[in-house]
């Protein structure tokens, strides 16, 4: 049995996202402490079973006084609670738990999700979050990684040792909770983002695309060609946090005019994707692999992305979904417009490709074990 400690900039990402690797840790007979900022999803993990210590924590703020009290939380409680391996997620939690829990002899399994702003910015704050990486990083025993692009940044900038590192297919999902459900075929092409509300995931470019989609299909319409109806909608909450963040009351713009339907956060997906045609990302964030696309290939839902690190890893161009250039409109209009002429049932075969796919890459089951095997070699060292 090992005392394994969770650390993430968010309660909710280890709920929402990592829970089903939780499971098989606890079911191995490990014991589990979640080590996050508390929101409404810590007291889920404490219900679920495992530890949870609340620590205050600016995401993106440089502010030094902050930054140290970060720090020293992470070392207090580290020190009380003596695990054998700390498990990290996010680039500032690699930074600063690493920190803390090499300086008290603790392994550590950092997990690299993508490469966030660090990468994506430019200026001061990038240039320290680099610095802070190329110090800290090298003392991981292992790093995990998402997909090989990221692994190759990584390696290029001298961060890690490939030697350490490894590769997961996202961070896996419980394909019992997400299942395969086809769109009715009703006449109605509905198109839905599923993301955090934030400007690099292309959610400006999805709202532009739904307007140009219209157009186009309003023009047929006036040329007496029957067309079929559409919905355009966003679900996910308003990360007010980040510099990315798109606000509430641009989100009530898009929804008021009618370009797309605001449908708020959830805590369950499935209820609400389950009845649309096609999931789409435009994201041009330094993405690991979106969990919201491998959800969709889940539930067999045909997947519209961009040929980007970790989102092109959940596509099949032209199999299971299309791939679109990022921050381009007018291609992700056209991929839209080709989602909806290839019909109904191709979009089904499309989403049953997707789903073979989803239980060949991304089942939660082949995660667990791979972070499992990473903790048990640093811990034997």
């Amino acid at each position: 049995m090992r005392r394994i400690v969770i650390v993430s900039n968010t309660s909710w990402f280890v709920h929402n996202f990592f829970l089903a690797s939780i499971t098989e840790f606890m079911r191995d007979g490990n014991s589990v402490t979640v080590v996050a900022p508390e929101d409404d999803t810590s007291s889920k993990l404490v219900e679920y079973g495992c530890g949870f210590v609340p620590v205050q924590m600016d995401r993106t703020g440089m502010n030094l006084i902050k930054e140290f009290g970060t720090l020293s939380t992470f070392y207090r409680v580290f020190k009380e609670h003596k695990p054998d391996c700390v498990l990290n997620f996010t680039v500032k939690v690699n930074i600063y738990s690493t920190m803390a829990a090499r300086a008290l002899g603790i392994p550590v399994v950092n997990s690299v999700a993508g490469l966030g702003q660090v990468f994506l910015d430019s200026g001061l704050k990038s240039l320290v979050g680099k610095s802070m990486l190329k110090l800290t990083q090298p003392r991981a025993q292992h790093t995990v990684f998402q997909n090989g692009h990221d692994l190759d940044t990584y390696l290029k900038h001298g961060l890690v040792k490939e030697s350490k590192t490894s590769r997961t297919n996202g961070i896996g999902i419980r394909l019992g909770h997400f299942r395969p459900h086809a769109a009715p075929d009703d006449g109605v092409v509905r198109f839905i983002v599923v993301s955090r509300m934030i400007y690099s995931k292309g959610i400006a470019e999805f709202v532009k695309a739904a307007e140009k989609v219209r157009a186009h299909y309003d023009f047929k319409a006036r040329a007496g060609i029957e067309t079929p109806k559409l919905e355009f909608s966003l679900l996910g909450f308003t990360d007010e946090g980040n510099p990315q963040a798109i606000s509430p009351e641009q989100l009530q713009v898009w929804h008021d005019e009618g370009a797309v339907n605001y449908l708020g956060r959830t805590d369950d997906v499935f209820s609400v994707v389950k009845d649309y045609d096609c999931v789409v990302l435009p994201s041009f964030y330094r993405e690991g692999v979106p969990q919201c696309l491998i959800e969709a290939a889940a539930m067999a839902k045909p997947i519209i992305t961009t040929d980007n690190a970790g989102c092109r890893d959940t596509v099949e161009d032209g199999e299971t979904g299309l791939l679109v250039h990022p921050k381009d409109v007018s291609d992700l209009a056209s991929a839209m417009i080709t989602m909806i002429d290839i019909g109904h049932e191709q979009r089904l075969e499309m989403g049953r490709k997707a789903r073979e796919k989803a239980a060949r890459d991304f089942c939660h089951l082949r995660v667990a074990e791979h972070y499992l095997n990473k903790i048990e070699e640093v811990c034997t060292k």
